[in-house]
């Protein structure tokens, strides 16, 4: 496999993102077989989205052919993507092949959508359609009773999601701020961050 064999569809890839055919296979069997959780197809072409990895047509289309022969195979219950002996053998021999920003990029939007999936399954978020746009409510639960619920305007939909995966990513931390400005106890609110310094 060569990078600079430029055989998919690269719309709305980023420049580092995947132009070959076969990486992406290769990046779709190396995800799979470093996964603690299982994925469906959405969420495979949700984490190549989510970097600018590889374009959704290039992603679902690899998955298909993984599938269709046999080192990929999806799960009729649930549609829970499965790697099989082959697969493992594709993700051990030729990950090296792709660049290590995508395999770092990867992995980490991996963890990221298995994050937000386990956190959701306590802390709720709803999208709904209002007059000039949506609302986003966001809701935190200590895993007993609801501890804290913010609605939110948005004008566009894209915004929407961004607000709800934002929430999903660290809804302690919106908890926080928000008590801190109430109770006037700067003190609970999150140290912030240093800035990164670029050389």
């Amino acid at each position: 496999m060569q990078q600079d064999n430029i055989d998919a569809f690269t719309g709305g890839v980023r420049p580092d993102g995947l132009k070959n055919k076969s990486d992406i296979k290769v990046l779709v069997c190396f995800l799979l077989s470093h996964s603690t959780q299982p994925l469906s197809r959405k969420e495979m072409t949700d984490i190549f989205l989510d970097r600018g990895l590889a374009n959704y047509f290039e992603a679902s289309d690899a998955i298909s052919s993984l599938i269709k022969h046999g080192n990929v195979t999806e799960n009729v219950e649930d549609g829970a993507l499965v790697i099989t002996e082959s697969g493992k053998i594709i993700a051990d021999t030729l990950y090296d092949a792709l660049p290590m920003t995508v395999r770092e990029k990867s992995l980490d939007a991996m963890s990221k959508l298995i994050n937000r999936r386990h956190v959701s399954k306590q802390n709720k978020t709803r999208i709904e359609v209002c007059d000039k746009g949506y609302h986003v409510t966001c809701t935190v639960n200590d895993g007993t009773m609801e501890t804290m619920s913010v609605k939110v305007y948005v004008p566009t939909y894209n915004y929407a999601t961004v607000v709800r995966d934002r929430f999903l990513d660290d809804p302690e931390t919106l908890y926080r701020v928000v008590m801190a400005q109430l109770t006037d106890t700067p003190q609970i609110a999150p140290k912030p961050k240093k800035p990164v310094i670029k050389i």
